[in-house]
């Protein structure tokens, strides 16, 4: 592709068995107000109509739009993902999920704003989501991942790192993948990629972000249409053990690959406790999944399964510290609790 070709914007979709939903999230893109960007549809290994369809978009989108079809299923968005940033040519990259749809100027918005700042990232704090998954005559409604304190205007975040974990682990940031505008030569910089963990790589690829990007630029506005689909990748229940195992599995992965990163970045080398924070919030997002089924095993069974998991990742030396340096910490605040409480007698 040739410098004249290079688009503005890389939007790339993970896509596994969406037959009924990806048509109208290609719609959306066709109707974006800001036409200078590319699609990549990552296919997962789909077993259903999807690609079919994606295939029937390609003369609509006049050589935008690309399919790119996965050697396996990897049963999440990380390897998709993955693969469509290493075919990506814009000077952004937009991740959009393939059940999902965004409004008719979400790109103009998030560019203008990307170029006013000179934006490594342009976070959403916002979506509207659908009470169904069929969105002819569906409610929309504005939400958030945040509890509170939404900016109103496009806000260049602070560059203190300790600052914005601490943000982080407070949940003062969103962290889905679609929520974000990213300049690519900022991610191959920094050498950012979603981690290869079934649960949570947003979370995780989000704290990378965090770390590395010098201007990181939070807007007010939601562009992107979140479907509720009781069956998609997120929302898909499987018996108790499977999903307990999951999630388990989830952390001792996630620890693994939030520790590697972070351990190579020099702010980190200098501030661990810092990195202890973002392995928190890490642990508190697995731990709030975990505690819907966590009643429902013995302690022996819990204990069996962990050590199981565990042993499957291979490094857990991350985790044993992290849990070690947190015991610590707990044992200090305690400590500090008993002895203020002894001065103010």
């Amino acid at each position: 592709m040739n410098e004249k070709n290079i688009p503005q914007i890389s939007v790339v979709i993970p896509m596994y068995n969406v037959e009924k939903y990806v048509g109208e999230c290609l719609d959306s893109l066709l109707c974006q107000t800001f036409q200078d960007f590319e699609v990549i549809i990552v296919d997962d290994c789909s077993t259903d109509n999807s690609r079919n369809v994606v295939q029937d978009y390609l003369p609509k989108f006049n050589g935008k739009l690309r399919l790119i079809e996965s050697e396996r299923n990897s049963g999440g968005c990380a390897v998709p993902r993955n693969i469509g940033m290493n075919y990506a040519c814009g000077k952004y990259l937009f991740f959009l999920d393939s059940d999902d749809l965004i409004i008719k100027n979400a790109l103009e918005l998030l560019y203008t704003v990307a170029e006013k700042f000179n934006a490594d990232i342009v976070q959403c704090e916002k979506f509207f989501t659908s009470d169904t998954p069929h969105l002819k005559g569906a409610t929309l409604t504005v939400k958030s991942f945040k509890p509170d304190g939404y900016v109103t205007v496009p806000t260049l975040e602070t560059e203190n790192i300790t600052k914005r974990i601490k943000n982080f682990h407070d949940q003062r940031y969103v962290w889905t993948a679609w929520s974000k505008l990213m300049r690519r030569e900022f991610m191959i910089e920094n050498n950012i990629n979603y981690p290869l963990t079934l649960n949570n790589e947003d979370l995780v690829f989000t704290i990378y972000c965090l770390s590395c990007a010098k201007r990181f630029v939070k807007f007010p506005d939601p562009v992107n249409i979140y479907r509720y689909r009781p069956n998609s990748i997120l929302h898909s229940r499987e018996d108790t053990t499977s999903y307990i195992k999951k999630w388990i599995r989830s952390l001792a992965t996630s620890f693994s690959c939030c520790d590697k990163f972070l351990s190579g970045l020099e702010f980190y080398k200098q501030h661990p406790e810092v990195k202890y924070l973002a392995l928190d919030a890490i642990t508190q997002d697995i731990f709030r999944h975990l505690f819907i089924v966590y009643k429902k095993f013995s302690a022996a069974l819990l204990d069996d399964i962990i050590r199981e998991e565990f042993s499957k990742v291979g490094d857990s030396a991350a985790l044993a510290t992290f849990f070690f340096n947190i015991s610590i910490l707990y044992s200090m605040q305690i400590g500090s609790y008993l002895l203020d409480k002894q001065s103010n007698r």
